[in-house]
């Protein structure tokens, strides 16, 4: 699958097959994710696999955007203490979050190529999950990302056309395409 392919045909999936996914995806999709770039190469990420039943089915019940059961989810946090010596403020206000999302991305494309589906949780309680994964301070919860064998397959949402977005040199000039 190259990329077009993988960025085209993901989709947020909100239900799942009860299988197992295999060890040896999981490790691709954490391999992917640690490739993504981040500011100044800090690579703030840090990524905690959630496989036990009993923990995705708490975590899945303090979060409201966790639809349907899956059988694997990865909670991406941010170092922010790294980002702050590394970075400074902008590095732990901001960067931290670019970052973690931008290794999102990565997990979500790589999935896909893997034939899994994902959804992104941004809506669970912070204090709780870190609570109960021993978080230590420091690192804070960013992104859940929900991943497993697809039990449906989403329609594409409606996109906003390119000529409605894209400017060229100056806002509001409309970037020449041909493809809407």
């Amino acid at each position: 699958m190259d990329v077009f392919e993988a960025i085209l045909g993901r989709r947020s999936v909100r239900r799942y097959k009860p299988n197992p996914v295999p060890e040896k995806f999981i490790e691709k999709i954490l391999d992917a994710a640690r490739w993504a770039p981040s500011g100044s190469n800090i690579q703030p990420w840090k990524f905690i696999v959630v496989s036990d039943r009993n923990l995705l089915e708490v975590i899945r019940k303090m979060s409201p955007g966790y639809l349907g059961e899956t059988p694997l989810a990865i909670l991406v946090c941010s170092d922010r203490e790294k980002e702050y010596r590394d970075g400074g403020t902008l590095g732990r206000d901001y960067m931290s979050v670019a970052d973690c999302s931008m290794a999102v991305e990565n997990m979500l494309l790589a999935a896909h190529a893997l034939g899994l589906g994902t959804c992104v949780v941004k809506s669970f309680s912070r204090v709780a999950v870190k609570e109960m994964l021993e978080i230590p301070d420091g690192v804070e919860p960013e992104l859940l990302v929900v991943v497993g064998y697809p039990a449906q397959a989403p329609k594409p949402p409606a996109r906003i056309p390119l000529i409605e977005i894209a400017f060229l040199n100056k806002y509001g000039r409309k970037f020449p395409t041909s493809l809407d």
